[in-house]
């Protein structure tokens, strides 16, 4: 898919800087596949593989959901990959090839023993002009190709393949400096939840419960919009626990003018380094009711990397990021509309990833006001009391995603109104198709969008013209017309513009 170039000419003159920056779109990242699958009796050479330690996926699981359940209430972000430390370079590990048209070619297999899939970290990632870098897991599954636009302050985290074995494979073009090259691998996330479902043995893991309902059922038809919004998403702990999932919702603001701001919560993601590893997954949801069945380009397809910290508070749970890609335009998704108002809706619809499951839709009955229901969250009045629901429930993996108003329960109806911190929600232990007696709380919109500055609040973000609105719909990212001529974020947003304050902040703020 080719890469299409937006000027930002105006938000360059603005800051004094001559030359006008681009904007890129964050691509697919199924492409045209690596050298040695398409050329695989040229490639069929042994390539040097580096352990990475091994990991008893079994275990593991057994004791991030230990740990993740506290008196029954719980937060609802989901472990999913252990992480461990390594430094591989293409100076040090691996082979070098030359081709027949002399570019070059680096491979080394990165393994991490009883792992059911992997992701990696880079620490250093540039490559030379026309240099593309792949990560190919097992059953021929790849991600890429990547290239340095996709680097975030130069680094870069990659989406996850299936397997305990992954090859990365960088080719260098002919004439292009093979030392330009410079790259290293320093952490490898072993995942233990079996994403791909490859494993029978523990098919029963990564899916959710019986009584969550898949979007393309009759509860999810009216949110046809909501759902494009919704993300599933993997970060890195900053604390080197190890690699989290949760959910996250793009959301527009006031002016319409499509910057990527994306909605979570603050006990999924509170750091700046946290964001920066963010790998956001598009899409990921069954195109059937009663079965999972993948979209055309498959479940993993649609993924951006990296984001940018703007605003973040623990006692309403919420956390705004900047993507650091424009979506492309082909994955069709939708900036969520919000009412930040405090009016409670007459009923409440969730849309979010359970277990690291394809996405669901819950229902609920007209939220109360409480105060913060885990640990991290110790506000008076900060979230909503939400459930016990009347379809679907949440799960871990379903921290951060969205409430919305329902269909006809609040005028104007469908706009988000809260985040999701944890709470007691589950399908039933005695039957399992329905779900139990619990809650959930979310973090309310309209208590984050004020605060003590612009790094603690959503108003600045969200209004960026200190309009005084509360609340705003909803856009197409296709839609034909824009109300604002900021444009799009940026793709890898040099840090002259990452650390711009908000557009009513002052010329003299910074972000903390």
């Amino acid at each position: 898919m080719h890469r299409i170039f937006r000027s930002t000419a105006a938000l360059a003159c603005a800051l004094g800087v001559a030359a006008a920056f681009v904007v890129l779109p964050a691509s697919a990242r199924h492409g045209e596949p690596p050298y040695s699958l398409a050329n695989p009796a040229k490639a069929g050479v042994d390539v040097p593989i580096e352990d990475a330690g091994a990991v008893d996926a079994a275990q593991l699981r057994r004791d991030a959901d230990r740990m993740q359940s506290t008196h029954g209430v719980r937060d609802k972000r989901q472990k999913v990959a252990a992480s461990n430390r390594v430094s591989i370079t293409p100076d040090a590990q691996g082979r070098w090839d030359t081709l027949d048209d002399g570019s070059r070619l680096w491979r080394v297999r990165v393994r991490a023993t009883g792992a059911t899939d992997l992701r990696l970290a880079f620490a250093h990632f540039a490559l030379p002009r026309g240099a593309t870098l792949y990560l190919i897991g097992a059953d021929d599954f790849y991600q890429g190709p990547y290239t340095s636009a996709d680097a975030l302050d130069g680094t870069f985290h990659s989406a996850v393949v299936p397997g305990d074995t992954a090859t990365v494979e960088l080719r260098v073009p002919p004439r292009a400096s093979v030392g330009a090259a410079q790259l290293e691998i320093s952490r490898v996330g072993a995942g233990f939840r079996d994403l791909f479902k490859r494993s029978k043995a523990v098919s029963d893991v990564g899916d959710s419960g019986a009584c969550n309902i898949n979007v393309a059922c009759p509860l999810g038809q009216p949110y046809p919009n909501e759902i494009r919004a919704v993300g599933h998403y993997e970060f890195d702990a900053d604390d080197g626990s190890g690699t989290y999932i949760c959910t996250g919702t793009l959301v527009a603001d006031v002016p319409h003018d499509r910057r990527n701001w994306f909605l979570t919560a603050h006990h999924c993601m509170s750091t700046a380094s946290e964001p920066q590893s963010m790998v956001v997954y598009w899409n990921y949801q069954s195109t059937q009711c009663g079965s999972n069945v993948a979209p055309s380009g498959g479940y993993f397809n649609d993924d951006q990397h990296g984001a940018t910290l703007r605003a973040t508070r623990a006692d309403t749970d919420f956390t705004l990021v900047e993507l650091a890609g424009t979506p492309d335009t082909d994955w069709n998704l939708y900036y969520a509309g919000w009412d930040a108002s405090g009016n409670a809706p007459g009923g409440t619809i969730g849309i979010h990833h359970p277990s690291g499951d394809v996405k669901k839709v819950t229902s609920g009955p007209r939220p109360t006001t409480m105060d913060g229901c885990i640990s991290s969250t110790n506000g008076s009045s900060t979230h909503w009391h939400a459930g016990p629901y009347s379809q679907g429930t949440t799960e871990g993996g379903s921290s951060g995603s969205g409430l919305f108003s329902a269909a006809g329960s609040l005028s104007p109806d469908r706009r988000l109104i809260g985040t999701l911190s944890g709470g007691s929600a589950l399908c039933s232990d005695v039957s399992p198709s329905q779900p139990n007696n619990g809650y959930d709380c979310y973090g309310k919109l309209s208590v984050g969008w004020t605060g003590s500055s612009a790094a603690a609040r959503l108003r600045d973000w969200l209004d960026p013209d200190n309009t005084g609105a509360t609340a705003t719909a909803g856009i197409d990212q296709n839609a034909t017309t824009s109300t604002d001529t900021r444009g799009h974020s940026t793709h890898a947003l040099p840090e002259i513009l990452r650390n711009l304050p908000p557009p009513n902040s002052g010329a003299h703020r910074s972000v903390r």
